[in-house]
């Protein structure tokens, strides 16, 4: 398989970070048009784009272009609040067009996006709550580090969760399984191979021994599975049953402070696999310390946040991938009507082995972040101007002649109008 040379992805860091116009804005929705007992919110999100590096091509390739982008959201919006049976819809989905300025190869990019979830729940203000949620994503954004193609993929995930409150509030304790796919349309470099499937169980324990303060308990497996093979030796990725568990406080010191300490264990528990070569695969697990630290300070209208986390999340190619993320956030809004944000990550990543037989170790940093400054027309109708940025700096080389490296970055200047109303 050609894809499978360039390396493993950061589909999974590029949902911590600041990817292309994923800025979150804090537009607020408008009132609505009322529709029985709910109402039905309606908008559009409209983002110009400058982008310098739309295919994630790495520093030094031939094929880096820049190009620009026009990024459209129509936005719908179902809300049913009920103490019975409640129902909340909310969806995006629309066109991300490339205009194929620098090369015209980019326009190739261009392809529909969007995202939904839903959350129904039966007697959720109840002692006793069960919800169905569902989780939508489909998306072409070719997030894996140096393919030069577009890869359009659908993830969801549908999950049942149990929710007990007994005590009045003090205790919570949630119970819930998910079934997730994360699956590839097939293209002429078997992008098939790269889907999975998985089942996952959470469970969720909160004691709130104090008004703001609360003691919890966190556990989840990712039981993931990999059907397609990477090549025609039935290469693919190993199946991993991972767990993780955490202890932690989650507390509000004073009026303006709060932290959030926890810690744990994480283990990926792979399953069997064939490298390449016919050999059996024998890579190591990750199994370490995990937690995380954060301080956030919250006065009037502004938000200063900075933290540490350390986990490990499922990847093909080298099974996993252990991850020491460190971050700061910053909101300020200014005379009501304007919001400055930032957001800056740095992420150590090191990768299991490789399932491919001749494939090197890798291990990458990458940098990623952004500003936004926001003028809010109205409530529900925003201008906007973004900056994003990433950075890959890898030690893996491709092992095929004159692959070269994987590391790239990427700048990304948006014009933004949002109506939520």
């Amino acid at each position: 398989m050609t894809m499978t040379k360039s390396g493993a992805s950061l589909k999974y860091i590029m949902s911590a970070a600041l990817i292309l116009l994923a800025t979150s804005t804090s537009l607020a929705r408008g009132m609505g048009i009322k529709a029985g007992s709910g109402r039905m919110h309606f908008g559009i999100n409209l983002d110009f784009a400058f982008d310098s590096n739309p295919g994630y091509f790495p520093n030094g390739s031939q094929s880096k272009a820049f190009d620009l982008m026009l990024r459209t959201r129509p936005v719908i919006g179902l809300d049913f609040p009920s103490d019975a049976v409640s129902f909340q819809l909310n969806g995006k989905v629309g066109y991300d067009y490339y205009f194929g300025l620098d090369k015209s190869t980019t326009s190739k990019l261009s392809t529909v996006s969007g995202d939904a979830d839903l959350r129904l729940g039966f007697n959720p203000k109840g002692q006793f709550s069960f919800f169905i949620i569902d989780t939508f994503s489909r998306s072409g954004d070719p997030r894996y580090t140096s393919l030069a193609s577009r890869f359009d993929r659908t993830d969801n995930e549908i999950k049942a969760q149990f929710q007990i409150k007994p005590g009045g509030g003090a205790l919570m304790f949630d119970l819930a399984y998910g079934f997730f796919l994360d699956w590839f349309d097939d293209n002429a470099l078997n992008a098939k191979a790269l889907s999975s499937y998985a089942h996952r169980v959470y469970f969720s324990g909160k004691w709130k021994f104090l008004p703001k303060t609360a003691l919890s308990l966190d556990f989840d497996s990712d039981i993931r599975r990999y059907p397609y093979g990477y090549d025609s030796n039935s290469v693919k990725n190993p199946d991993l049953n991972a767990i993780r568990v955490t202890l932690g406080l989650i507390g509000q010191i004073s009026p303006s402070i709060s932290l959030v300490v926890k810690a744990g264990y994480g283990d990926s528990l792979m399953g069997d696999a064939v490298m390449s070569d016919g050999s059996a695969y024998s890579g190591d697990d990750f199994r370490s310390v995990i937690g995380q630290a954060e301080f956030s300070y919250r006065a009037a209208t502004t938000m200063l946040q900075f933290g540490y986390s350390r986990n490990f999340q499922p990847v093909v190619l080298f099974a996993y991938f252990g991850q020491d993320r460190f971050y700061v956030r910053f909101n300020q809004q200014l005379a009501g009507r304007f919001t400055l944000s930032a957001d800056v990550g740095f992420d150590m990543l090191s990768y299991g082995k490789a399932v491919q037989a001749d494939t090197p170790d890798r291990f990458d940093y990458f940098l990623s972040g952004g500003a936004s400054f926001q003028y809010h027309i109205l409530d529900w109708f925003m201008l906007g101007l973004d900056y994003n940025f990433q950075a890959l700096i890898s030690d893996f080389q491709q092992p095929l002649a004159g692959s070269g490296g994987v590391d790239y970055n990427k700048h990304v200047i948006a014009l933004r109008i949002g109506l939520d109303y």
